[in-house]
């Protein structure tokens, strides 16, 4: 029992003891700083992990339905079967229509041409570019792919253009004296 009592003693002791000793306060506004600084720098570096994580799932979902146009316009436009614009009495050829959503980081797409220099929606059409289909990101990037199937809108002389929305949208294989395209047309 007595040998309790000494440990209890020693203990109370060196609680006066630490109690006393003001030391480890000089140093405690420097070390409140120092976790403030690092924990904001982890707090930052989060919020933009977080804000590229959700860019990055908007442009994937703005590629998955930018895919779903080309493959269907590709198998359209493998199948064969156009349609002569300038036959009033042809019937035939192949259309088809689906739902669509740009995402609102893009700033626009375009089907049937490449970029041009200023940034801006092509109007004409190159009929050695009209296979492009491309986007134009809110920050500035451009991401172009190309296809099988030739693009144009509903006047074929021009490339078809999206910009955030949601749309439904017909696709038709026609063809005139350049060649086969695939008619996109918005039709809402």
């Amino acid at each position: 029992m007595k040998r309790s009592c000494i440990i209890y003693s020693g203990g109370k002791k060196k609680l006066d003891l630490l109690l006393k000793d003001e030391s480890a306060v000089e140093g405690l506004p420097i070390r409140v700083t120092a976790s403030l600084i690092i924990f904001s720098v982890i707090l930052g570096l989060s919020a933009k992990a977080i804000y590229d994580f959700m860019d990055d799932a908007k442009e994937n979902e703005l590629m998955g339905e930018l895919n779903l146009i080309e493959r269907h316009a590709a198998m359209m436009y493998t199948n064969g079967g156009a349609r002569d614009i300038h036959n009033p009495v042809d019937f035939s050829g192949s259309r088809e229509s689906i739902h669509v959503k740009i995402p609102d980081n893009a700033a626009f797409v375009v089907f049937g041409s490449m970029p041009i220099s200023d940034g801006s929606p092509p109007e004409i059409l190159d009929t050695r570019t009209d296979n492009v289909f491309y986007y134009v990101l809110n920050d500035g990037r451009v991401q172009t792919k190309s296809s099988i199937a030739r693009f144009s809108a509903d006047d074929l002389n021009k490339p078809f253009v999206l910009y955030p929305g949601e749309y439904e949208l017909m696709l038709e294989l026609v063809k005139n004296n350049n060649g086969t395209y695939v008619r996109i047309q918005n039709i809402e």
